[in-house]
């Protein structure tokens, strides 16, 4: 039993197939009487198994002749069924370069809609296309980290002298590839049930990706992050009027030109990620790309070309110029922004200053800010914020000038300054007792008295606090700390205030009848 033991765990069974990975990974199988069997074979020192696709019965191992050497392990299943009955299949990791039996795969996986193969060996256009044909009413398809950038239909090694022009045949090589194999016409089945596609990863280049496109007609989510891309190669014939979400964060893209070129390739664009890009501008330079875009010479503006663009998701880009972010108001349906982590707003201290400050910067078009709405009197507020904030920097910003048109001249006022302290020094009392301590603004009422629960001795729901503005003391006296949520910031504490701390009463025990 230990030589078995050991032998056991030597098995290791590399999944090539992704049939074979949907049966191992998910579903029973089934064969004909009900009854399928896995065979382990150990002979000479080698240990082998007969597979998915070979179903045997019980009396076909009885008839079989063994040597004296072998040992055979069979394990018999139940009935099982023959439908794999989940709409979603995660297979990352699996090592599978191959669909494996396209009909059974059809027949099989005929409900599947999501499909998750990142991280396996796919290198194969070609099994792409049989996995989109027998997958019929496949939505989403997830190709992360698969190798398909070394598909290579000359079957040449590329030596390091000859690099670039191996590379260039490669390319060439795989759109014939597409147009031979793969060709567009009426007759074919065009994928329109495929909405998104995710080739983060791929290092696929823009060409093939353009190939690939043209034969998915129903496509309206691309992902395409992570692929070193810094120049866009798209055919400047290329369209593709469905797609309205793309992804193309974390590249090496700095010309505002090439997002353009996504502009006209997805007319229709809705939301676009361009996170972590190295964007510095959104000026477009019509005599850098006056071949490209000589079609397009007047329409080549923000307003045409992002129509429909509703999204942008702008974080860790390099804009470090406010006349950049006025650009912003360009894009005439742009409603919703993602800003974080740019060099324009590195010198503005916290998170709550830089959101109010680009809130003031925005146009009112813009509802929502990093996924927060903006309330019409949220936005009041920190325009005049904005107008406080810049009110003694020498160089304004443009938006400074039609702040102060709209609101007028502001006062400086201390407590609504943004770069004001961040504690205060207050006395805390509690009965007979007392302390002196600097108190952080940034805090709530309720994680004030949370952290006050040493001092007293209480849990904080047992004690009741109030602030003493010792300037108004004599006129308004001590208002209750009811809302635990309230920010202190809101309360314009000052130094030599007061938090005055008492128990709240015990309510007497009902006697138990």
């Amino acid at each position: 039993m230990d030589g078995m033991a050991e032998i056991l765990t030597e098995l290791t069974i590399k999944e090539t197939s992704l049939l074979n990975a949907i049966y191992e990974r998910y579903m029973d199988l089934v064969d004909l009487n009900g009854q399928h069997t896995y065979s382990l074979h150990y002979n000479g020192g080698s240990l082998t198994r007969t597979g998915i696709a070979t179903r045997r019965s019980q009396n076909d191992f009885k008839n079989e002749i063994l040597n004296e050497t072998d040992v055979q392990i069979s394990i018999s299943t139940s009935p099982r069924k023959p439908v794999f009955t989940s709409i979603c299949a995660v297979l990352s990791g699996k090592n599978l370069n191959t669909c494996g039996d396209c009909v059974d795969l059809e027949n099989i996986c005929r409900n599947l809609m999501e499909l998750d193969i990142s991280n396996n060996l796919f290198d194969d256009w070609n099994e792409i296309r049989k996995l989109l044909s027998s997958l019929k009413k496949l939505k989403f398809l997830n190709l992360t980290s698969n190798k398909l950038c070394n598909f290579n239909p000359l079957n040449k090694s590329c030596h390091k002298d000859n690099q670039e022009i191996l590379e260039e045949d490669k390319l060439q090589a795989t759109i014939d590839f597409f147009n031979t194999e793969w060709p567009i016409n009426e007759n074919q089945i065009h994928y329109e049930n495929l909405k998104t596609l995710v080739l983060n990863e791929c290092f696929i280049d823009l060409k093939i990706i353009e190939c690939l496109l043209n034969r998915l007609s129903g496509i309206s989510e691309l992902h395409i992050s992570r692929n070193a891309y810094k120049t866009i190669n798209f055919s400047n014939q290329f369209r593709i009027l469905t797609l309205k979400i793309l992804y193309i964060n974390n590249n090496l893209i700095d010309e505002w030109n090439d997002i353009c070129k996504l502009a006209i390739c997805f007319p229709n664009l809705e939301h676009l990620v361009l996170s972590e890009n190295p964007i510095q501008t959104f000026d477009i330079d019509y005599e850098k790309d006056k071949e490209y875009f000589r079609n397009f010479q007047e329409e080549l503006k923000n307003s045409n070309l992002f129509k429909n663009l509703r999204v942008i998701n702008m974080n860790k880009i390099k804009i470090d110029q406010w006349s950049t972010l006025d650009k912003l108001k360009e894009f005439p349906n742009l409603m919703h922004i993602r800003i974080h982590e740019i060099p324009l707003l590195e010198k503005i201290k916290t998170d709550e200053e830089r959101h109010a400050i680009l809130v003031g910067h925005l146009e009112k078009n813009i509802t929502h800010l990093n996924g927060s709405v903006i309330p019409g009197e949220f936005k009041d507020a920190c325009e005049r914020k904005y107008l406080r904030f810049f009110m003694d920097v020498e160089d304004k910003p443009n938006r400074y000038f039609e702040l102060e048109t709209k609101h007028g001249k502001v006062n400086r006022l201390a407590d609504v300054n943004l770069d004001k302290g961040k504690t205060v020094y207050m006395k805390i009392k509690y009965n007979e007792k007392s302390v002196y301590q600097n108190v952080k603004i940034k805090q709530t009422v309720g994680e004030l008295k949370k952290s006050l629960e040493s001092f007293v001795g209480e849990p904080s729901i047992r004690f009741r606090i109030f602030y003493i503005d010792k300037e108004a003391e004599s006129a308004f006296g001590h208002d209750e700390l009811k809302l635990m949520k309230t920010s202190l910031m809101s309360l314009k504490l000052k130094d030599g205030d007061e938090f005055d701390i008492c128990l709240k009463p015990v309510s007497p025990k009902k006697p138990i009848k």
